[in-house]
């Protein structure tokens, strides 16, 4: 994977230059933890070591000592100098970028692995170094120095580790994680949260509280003794404090990231997006974050456009239930409506103007519809079909399609003066209502499937919107549908009536609107 694909060779100048500077101070930061570390030795081995040094063997250890400087660090700094640099040009070679990538996420250990072997190779070179003096080295030395040198590495690895940790991450990851999340880089080793608080722990309370301890078995003279106690106490403090800080900007502010993105969604927004450059265990938490936000927003996406087809009551319920996908029994009402003339009235309007009428149309019953808890579940031309009660949640189911079919008729008029803004006629519908256990769920193939409502109720329904020009009423319900009502509405019974499926008539009601004419 390649970062990007830079043609003009000024754009690679000016990122070479900017990763440059940043991995020179990343290269200098190391060394400023160190210089952390040695400065605590040297006052250690001042107080603690040197007063049980004879001259000649003070001598030898400070040949050794630099002459251990001058062979072993600039071996180690060599090394760490071409790690790091090796960064400074962004490969476009996937396989080599992604080696970068791991040496990127690798670079807190990679500091820490070499100055720790700079810190231990010191103890043997040291006690080599005075041995050449010749004289009896005093018991105390075999103890107070190596663990001078392993306090003071354990102070310097666990400052260099977290800043270094934290320059990378400020500095190189955004140049190196634009395509891939640090967490999602296999091969590579980040130090978890719960690594970072022991190693800060062991900076900044085992050293420290070990270092006083010595104190204890020290061989120096009280006084002294005092005084470096107290210069280890508010070292321990600084380094706390410092570590610490460092501790909080790695921890805190991805949390607080988590926090207000939580809070963000909780509202409502999921235009919400954790930015992730962790290699560890936040990596993986905001990965996982952003996956769960993504697939709000797909079932958020799905949910809207799903409920545009069956309603958003039922596209709820079935996302909430593959159970009601293979069907359920349901007693609901069958609203059918049908425009007046609309084959004769297309004789006469083009394609688009056909298509215009009809949106206009649908969208204004399908507002009345739901108002009503009713489902638009199909729309054939001009033909639509309707269900009342489909969730089973209500009762009213009946009362709410005659309601909804007396809306319909009534709202012609304002319908009419919207179709007028296009140079249209106002038109006029039938409504038939039918109720009747039905099955409801979703039909067809794996590749097309449509939530409906199969039965002899459903057919029925149809066949009676079909009586409605015949018998001069717009609506008409079935016995059944008055049956179900829950509400006092005024029907008409009108004298059994012979419709096409059925050997017996049936007993229609018209429900009279003064506001509506007899459908045409």
């Amino acid at each position: 994977m390649a970062l990007h694909t830079i043609e003009d060779s000024s754009p690679m100048t000016a990122l070479k230059c900017n990763l440059c500077g940043r991995l020179l101070l990343i290269f200098f930061a190391m060394f400023a933890a160190q210089a952390v570390g040695s400065a605590f030795n040297i006052k250690y081995n001042v107080v603690q070591i040197s007063p049980l040094l004879t001259g000649a063997q003070q001598v030898s250890f400070h040949e050794a000592i630099n002459l251990y400087n001058m062979i072993a660090y600039p071996i180690l700094v060599a090394i760490w100098g071409g790690v790091l640099f090796g960064l400074r040009v962004p490969s476009n070679d996937p396989a080599t970028h992604s080696r970068q990538q791991r040496r990127v996420i690798m670079l807190p250990w990679i500091a820490t692995i070499l100055a720790a072997a700079g810190w231990l190779l010191c103890i043997p070179a040291l006690f080599r170094g005075l041995h050449f003096s010749q004289e009896e080295i005093n018991p105390h030395v075999f103890f107070h120095f190596p663990v001078s040198v392993i306090i003071s590495m354990m102070i310097a690895l666990a400052i260099g580790y977290f800043i270094i940790d934290w320059l990378r991450q400020a500095l190189l990851f955004p140049l190196y994680f634009q395509e891939i999340s640090p967490s999602k880089v296999r091969g590579a080793f980040a130090l978890s949260v719960k690594g970072r608080g022991i190693v800060w722990i062991i900076a900044a309370s085992i050293c420290p509280i070990v270092a006083l301890l010595l104190l204890l078995i020290s061989p120096s003279p009280d006084s002294r003794n005092i005084n470096f106690a107290l210069l280890v106490a508010g070292f321990g403090i600084l380094v706390a404090i410092f570590s610490a800080a460092l501790l909080g900007r790695l921890i805190a502010k991805p949390l607080d990231q988590l926090r207000v993105a939580a809070q963000t969604i909780g509202k409502g927004d999921l235009d919400v997006r954790i930015d992730n450059l962790r290699a560890d265990e936040f990596g993986i938490l905001a990965d996982e974050f952003n996956l769960m936000v993504n697939g709000l927003r797909e079932k958020e996406r799905i949910r809207s456009t799903f409920g545009r087809h069956v309603g958003r009551e039922i596209a709820e319920q079935l996302l909430k239930s593959e159970a009601d996908l293979e069907g359920v029994d349901r007693h609901v009402s069958v609203l059918f409506a049908d425009i007046r003339g609309f084959t004769t009235r297309c004789e006469n309007l083009l394609p688009k103007e056909a298509v215009l009428l009809l949106n206009t149309y649908h969208a204004h019953m399908t507002e009345i519809i739901e108002t009503h808890d009713g489902i638009v579940n199909q729309l054939v031309g001009d033909g639509m079909m309707a269900i009342f009660g489909a969730t089973g949640h209500s009762k009213a189911y009946a009362s709410n399609a005659v309601n909804a079919g007396t809306a319909m008729l009534e709202s012609l008029h304002e319908l009419g003066e919207k179709l007028a803004l296009y140079q249209f006629d106002p038109i006029r519908i039938g409504v038939g209502i039918n109720t009747g256990n039905t099955v409801v769920g979703t039909i067809g193939s794996p590749r097309r499937m449509e939530y409906t409502a199969i039965g002899d109720t459903v057919n029925t329904a149809a066949r009676i919107e079909s009586m409605t020009k015949e018998l001069g009423y717009p609506l008409l319900l079935s016995e059944s549908t008055r049956s179900a009502l829950t509400e006092d509405i005024a029907v008409e019974a009108l004298p059994p009536s012979l419709i096409r499926g059925r050997k017996e008539p049936i007993v229609l009601y018209g429900v009279k609107l003064p506001t509506v004419s007899p459908a045409e």
